[in-house]
């Protein structure tokens, strides 16, 4: 019984970690840094938009899932170009329903929420990230519990991944940088070094 839980955990842990550590397209999204503003981009900020993205990552899990399980169902024939809808029609009909909780309970109370923060929900929400884990998680054939693992560690790397952006930067703006390699070129190189090291980190083969 142990050595079953203990292997579990480990499975949960290292697909956590898998997603969080070896996907560069995390640092690639995290180079623009969300939808936040660079003036107004603080690390509180940024972990308040990473765990929103994670959120919406375990919704889009579970909504491939959902159409996985509906699809094999009830659609056993449908092609696969047919089933990238069906995946993303759960994920829109959850993300409305949250929202418009969210909404309602606000406005019960009293509380009014700007149209920037509604923009920028739904940004994240049909960002890269929730809807690649969508992806994954519908043409794939990992368990429930497997696939929101995925999820949390996919946004658990996209708000570390905006940490070590913003870290960068501020370090940047500390450093005497030539003219031609400031702004933009200096952040790519210093990111390419960066996503060599993770790479390392999760090793690589070359093609024969």
């Amino acid at each position: 019984m142990i050595a079953v839980l203990f292997s579990t955990l480990k499975g949960m842990f290292l697909t956590a970690l898998t997603a969080a550590v070896s996907e560069n397209l995390v640092l690639v999204r995290a180079f623009g840094l969300g939808e936040l503003d660079y003036e107004e981009f603080t690390p509180a900020r940024a972990l308040r938009e990473g765990w929103i993205v994670t959120l919406m990552a375990v919704l889009a899990a579970v909504s491939g899932w959902l159409g996985r399980w509906l699809i094999s169902r009830h659609f056993p024939l449908l092609p696969a170009h047919l089933q990238p809808p069906v995946f993303l029609g759960i994920f829109t009909v959850a993300f409305l329903c949250i929202m418009g909780g969210i909404i309602l309970v606000r406005r019960k109370k009293g509380k009014e929420t700007s149209k920037k923060r509604y923009k920028l929900h739904t940004a994240i929400a049909f960002g890269f990230l929730p809807l690649g884990v969508l992806l994954v998680t519908g043409f794939g054939n990992s368990a429930l519990g497997e696939s929101m693992w995925m999820a949390l560690g996919a946004g658990g790397g996209y708000a570390l991944a905006m940490l070590i952006c913003w870290s960068i930067r501020e370090r940047l703006d500390l450093s005497d940088i030539p003219r031609a390699f400031r702004g933009a070129p200096i952040l790519f190189i210093y990111l390419g070094l960066l996503s060599l090291a993770l790479f390392g980190l999760v090793g690589h083969q070359l093609a024969l």
